[in-house]
């Protein structure tokens, strides 16, 4: 993730050094003042850049999930880009704003150069001061409110889809007011071509077109509780074009305010049948809420699928050593994968270890242990409450020299088991996970 990043800084930033700093560096004396404007329109550009950055991403481009890797890693980035677009803009007003107002409290000296008359006002530069004002603040606001998490999640997906309005507003500020000096280098026209890049995101998501194309009607055939606070539906997409064992969709059950959420397929595909299966467990308001609101028949829409942690990304995966590790409704995407190995007529050749705990001794999933028997998979369950959390050793006891260890379950656990296996020696893209905090 630091690379995206790092490039997003130093590439405006290379070409506002190549173009623009000569110029202050030519002023004399060189002192706050002569700066202060270039520095204006320095972190204006840069905001501009990194918000354009953060709106294509976040209309979920195919492309670019192949590219970092899944949509977790995709929304991570967003996320990390979002709040970095909102410190350049709170430094962008700050370096207008702050030097006046001290200037006027007399706590500072000013310029000292006599104020140039004003003539008429001109009404689309006022309008672009105006808008660019009321957009950063709301900008910085939701901001705020994406990093509280107490604030619920249909509050913050509410709010979040105003920010392809900001875009707009922040993107029609920045280019009017860029300076015409800047327009005549390639400094305001490479600005111009990554505003646009954000305009059609931006109509996207105004519009919620985002994520259309690989949206698909489902029929709910069949709900079933197999256990306390565990919901199984098993749904029929039309025209689902197939997913990989372990990839999710984003569902929408048509509850109001809530949208789509998150949830991995529990299935295999077998187009032949054609149905998937999802297993929810209630861990909030709206997965608790979810049995109350689901009926038979019922038309759900399933967008996907997404994600690579496919068990694809392994180059021989039939050969080399794999470490699974599941906590609770992390069984999820190996039981896809378990079903997926039993119905291929290649066996694995490669040792798997799967280590699945709960903190009950849950009956689900049913026949899980004749299941991973077939598959050839080394099941290891682990009831918490009564065995005990599941120590290093049991997994650095079972690693091999090529094995990768993929883990699905709660994130603190994964950041923990990531930290000690790094530290027995695994390597860090050794390790598999995905990150479903997609706010």
């Amino acid at each position: 993730m630091k690379r995206p990043l790092t490039l997003l800084a130093l590439l405006p930033l290379g070409l506002w050094a190549a173009f623009a700093l000569p110029g202050v560096l030519a002023k004399s004396p060189a002192d706050f003042w002569a700066w202060r404007g270039p520095l204006i329109f320095l972190s204006g550009i840069l905001a501009l850049w990194w918000m354009s950055a953060g709106i294509v991403l976040a209309s979920r481009p195919a492309w670019l999930e192949q590219r970092f890797g899944g949509l977790d890693k995709l929304y991570r980035l967003h996320r990390d880009i979002g709040i970095g677009a909102g410190v350049l803009v709170l430094l962008h007003w700050q370096i207008e704003w702050l030097p006046k107002t001290l200037v006027k409290a007399g706590l500072i000296a000013g310029s000292g150069r006599p104020r140039r008359p004003r003539g008429d006002p001109d009404m689309l530069i006022e309008a672009a001061k105006f808008i660019g004002e009321w957009a950063g603040y709301l900008l910085l606001a939701m901001v705020v409110i994406a990093l509280i998490r107490r604030i619920p999640y249909h509050w913050f997906r509410q709010i979040h889809k105003g920010f392809g309005a900001l875009f707009l507003a922040g993107a029609f500020h920045g280019l009017v007011l860029m300076p015409g000096s800047y327009w005549q280098t390639p400094i305001a026209w490479v600005s111009a071509l990554v505003a646009a890049l954000g305009i059609l995101p931006a109509l996207l998501s105004l519009t919620g077109r985002i994520g259309r194309n690989r949206q698909r009607t489902a029929c709910i055939e069949s709900i079933h509780q197999p256990a306390d606070g565990l919901l199984e539906i098993v749904c029929r997409p039309q025209g689902w074009p197939g997913h990989r064992a372990g990839q999710f969709v984003l569902a929408d059950f048509g509850m109001p305010r809530e949208g789509h959420h998150p949830f991995t397929l529990a299935s295999a595909w077998d187009a032949r049948q054609g149905t998937l299966t999802l297993c929810i467990k209630a861990l909030g308001d709206f997965t608790q809420a979810l049995p109350e609101h689901l009926t038979t028949g019922q038309s759900i829409q399933l967008e996907g699928p997404y994600g690579h942690f496919d068990f694809a990304a392994e180059t021989a995966v039939d050969r080399d050593p794999q470490i699974w590790i599941a906590g609770g409704i992390g069984i999820t995407p190996f039981l896809a994968r378990i079903e997926e190995i039993r119905k291929s007529p290649h066996r694995l050749r490669g040792k798997v270890e799967l280590f699945y705990c709960t903190r009950d001794p849950l009956t689900y999933p049913s026949e899980l242990e004749a299941h991973c028997r077939a598959a050839g998979i080394h099941l290891h369950r682990r009831v918490t409450e009564r065995d005990g959390p599941l120590g290093i050793e049991a997994i650095t006891a079972k690693l091999e020299a090529e094995s990768t260890v993929w883990f699905c379950g709660p994130a603190q656990w994964g950041d923990l088991l990531a930290q000690k296996l790094q530290a027995a020696g695994l390597a860090t893209s050794a390790f598999r996970r995905e990150h479903f905090e997609f706010r």
